[in-house]
């Protein structure tokens, strides 16, 4: 196993990869590990600190024939003259070089791999599964790059994420719980006494799983009901499920191909003390044959919406005995006459740490619906300019949808949203790799990393709701070719699903951004000091953001991009207060803090988390955009801006006459809608060459409705005409004609 495989963890979990390099990085100066295992880890995993060999010398991008390739002509052709800029420098704008090469690196291999190659017809769940699980490990054994190259530039991994998530949710989701999620937690919440498995992993004798959730319990770990019993006598843990409600449920890879989990249950140890919950690593199957071991029940959950090659599966213990050193001891530990301590007192920040994971899955899901809805937007908008239908009566031509205002407003919104996804989640995922390193090298990131669990609980969810919706309707806007599975946008829609409510369902997980925004303006916080990524840092001024009005008089004014932040900013700080003021009128009426909590979700709590995770968004944006130089490329990135801030204005035109910011009686509204609709035929015609600037290659996308030349008719009657049976009858064809002779016959 080469050490790559860890180095390319999906982004689903990175942290096993900041855990080693940091420890590597250490090592390699010459510090001494706290953690005695881990330089017995590096050498399992084969830790060498080569760099990857070019296959070519390197060339400038742009004239990279490899990475941008000349587009076959057809329908598409004219909109891409109507470009004002260059397509290939936009992507390296919004990418950066070393991003974009080390994706089509992974996608040209992918392309030349026969496993990965696209199979004509729908397979069988068992097919689907076979498949994930086949290409997962061969992922795990390619090296796209060596340790040298990832200690220099550990934001990489945001680029290998992108890259395997663009081909196919299911392969990325196996392969980052198998070689991230798993064995990052063993890593970092484990010890040496831990080291054999790491290197089990590494040899690709084991796969595991995270198992935390249960049948009647998901989002209240603290309330779950698997247990764990400390045998002083045996030095053993008794692991039981007290019935099927308490059973390890939806748990990736459980349902048919891991040989081991990281199962949470309660400890208790002698005289029946209770120590909160633990993480255990638990043997499920044999190695060697996959067979249940005595006292484990496990099973799959059936086939889902979507991510079918994602095994997902329950599991029942049944006074299951496992080794004293599974526990996974960096929160706490227990001795052989079953004493426990910890560093971290309090049971729920005990849990936190150890649940640090999901943390930073919940940072890199916002880059996997970028992914998603980058591909949807990709398919509908090089749709919308080949498909033809109608035109002027003085015209014989046809026009393209997409010169249809009502079609242009169906997808540059979406198109704003995805380019500025692009922006925001590249910068989340940066800053938290960041984040993570600097913690190994003993610098304070407490404040920085509390903003950071603040901002990815607001964007997690408004990333994939975003998709959702986005996706939707790009499906739509494709007429009934969209509806065709091989159109793709049926899988993008239910893969993407999924997002919308692991890690941390969104309802549930947006109220952590509002509680710590409320906290802040409740105990008068400093905002700058708690803000080191800027968040909130301009709510310094609330009171007097509170008091601004609107002053712009003319679309042009509205539509300029200092003047959407500054409605932002305020339509942040009224929310806020706003929702403070719910909060304590429910105590003011004698509400505790747990029905304070449930009362002011629904108008304040929720929609506070929302706006403030729209707001960073376009405040990053509008950042990047505003550092660049000038160019032809800003000019059109300043013009998106400008439409997304301006799309977020009208959304909650009703809050900004509500609050005062509009003038009662004012036409504000009308100007911010003037300023779109002025927009939208200068954006339609950029509309091409902005997609190719995020599009994946046309083996990636996989769509007949979005290949790059597009010719559309031509792709789908080669897609249909290619479908097995397509010209055979059904071998139930007598049930359609022969019962119907016979009843004519009784007749």
């Amino acid at each position: 196993m080469k050490v790559a495989g860890l180095l390319s963890s999906s982004s689903l979990a990175f942290e096993i990869t900041t855990t080693v390099v940091a420890n590597a990085m250490a090592s390699k100066n010459g510090t001494e590990s706290d953690q005695g295992g881990l330089n017995q880890m590096l050498t399992a995993l084969g830790f060498n600190y080569s760099s990857r060999r070019e296959d070519q010398p390197v060339t400038n991008i742009l004239d990279d024939k490899r990475i941008f390739p000349e587009f076959r002509g057809g329908p598409l052709d004219e909109y891409r003259q109507r470009a004002s800029f260059c397509y290939k420098r936009m992507s390296v704008l919004l990418e950066g070089e070393e991003h974009i090469r080390l994706k089509h690196k992974v996608w040209q291999w992918m392309e030349q791999h026969p496993d990965f190659q696209r199979e004509p017809e729908d397979s069988s769940l068992e097919r689907v599964r076979e498949l994930a699980n086949k290409r997962q490990h061969l992922l795990w054994e390619q090296q796209f790059y060596g340790v040298n190259e990832y200690l220099g530039s550990p934001h990489l991994l945001l680029a290998f994420g992108q890259a395997i998530f663009s081909y196919d949710f299911s392969t990325s989701v196996k392969f980052g719980l198998s070689t991230g999620m798993f064995p990052s937690t063993l890593v970092s919440n484990g010890s040496g006494r831990l080291g054999k498995y790491v290197a089990k992993i590494a040899d690709n004798r084991i796969l595991g799983a995270y198992a935390l959730t249960e049948i009647s319990h998901g989002t209240n770990a603290l309330g779950m009901r698997t247990r764990a019993t400390y045998d002083i006598k045996s030095k053993e843990f008794i692991i039981h499920t007290p019935d099927f409600e308490a059973a390890k449920c939806w748990v990736g890879n459980l349902g048919k191909t891991c040989t081991h989990a990281i199962v949470y249950a309660q400890l208790f140890v002698p005289d029946n003390k209770h120590q909160g919950l633990q993480a255990f690593l638990i043997p499920i199957r044999d190695e060697r044959t996959l067979l249940p071991f005595p006292g484990v029940t496990v099973g799959d959950m059936g086939e889902k919406i979507g991510l079918n090659g994602i095994d997902n599966g329950f599991v029942m213990f049944n006074q299951y005995r496992i080794p004293k050193a599974n526990l996974l001891s960096k929160t706490g530990d227990i001795d052989a006459q079953g004493n426990y301590t910890s560093q971290i007192k309090d049971e729920r920040k005990r849990l936190g740490a150890s649940l640090g994971a999901l943390s930073a899955g919940r940072v890199n899901i916002t880059a996997i619906t970028y992914v998603a809805l980058s591909k949807a937007v990709t398919i509908a908008t090089r749709y919308g300019a080949s498909r033809r239908q109608f035109g002027p009566s003085n015209s014989p031509a046809e026009w393209p949808v997409i010169e249809y205002q009502s079609q242009q407003y169906r997808l540059i919104p979406h198109l704003a949203t995805a380019i500025a996804l692009r922006v925001v989640t590249l910068w989340v995922g940066k800053e938290n790799v960041d984040l993570t390193m600097k913690g190994f090298t003993g610098e304070d990131t407490s404040q920085a990393g509390m903003e950071i669990h603040a901002i990815s609980s607001a964007l997690k969810p408004v990333a994939t709701w975003a998709a959702r919706d986005g996706i939707q309707e790009c499906r739509e806007a494709c007429g009934g070719h969209g509806y065709l599975k091989s159109s793709g946008l049926g899988d993008l829609r239910n893969d993407n699903d999924a997002n919308c409510t692991y890690e941390g369902e969104n309802n549930t997980l947006i109220q952590q951004a509002s509680n710590w925004l409320i906290s802040l303006r409740r105990n008068n916080a400093d905002f700058v000091a708690v803000s080191p990524l800027e968040t909130v840092s301009f709510l310094k001024d609330m009171d007097d953001l509170l008091q601004s009005k609107a002053q712009e008089r003319t679309p042009a004014e509205c539509m300029n991009a200092l003047n959407l932040l500054k409605a932002l900013n305020w339509l942040t700080a009224w929310q806020l207060e706003t929702t403070v003021k719910r909060v304590e009128q429910q105590q003011r009426e004698g509400k505790d803090a747990f029905k304070t909590r449930n009362n002011i979700q629904v108008f304040a709590a929720q929609k506070l988390s929302i706006i403030y995770g729209e707001r960073t968004t376009f405040y990053v944006f509008y950042m990047f955009v505003s550092r660049l130089p000038a160019s032809a490329e800003k000019h059109v990135l300043q013009q998106v801006l400008s439409f997304y801030g301006a799309h977020l204005v009208t959304k909650y035109s009703a809050v900004f006459y509500r609050g005062g910011y509009f003038r009662e009686n004012s036409q504000q509204l009308d100007l911010y809608e003037q300023g779109i609709l002025e927009l939208l035929p200068l954006l339609k015609d950029e509309a091409i060459a902005l997609v190719d600037a995020i599009a994946p290659t046309d083996f990636i996308l996989n769509s007949p409705l979005g290949m790059s030349d597009g010719n559309v008719y031509q792709h789908l009657q080669r897609t249909i005409l290619s479908t097995p049976g397509v010209y055979e009858r059904p071998h139930w064809w007598r049930d359609v004609t022969f019962k119907d002779y016979l009843k004519r016959a009784k007749l």
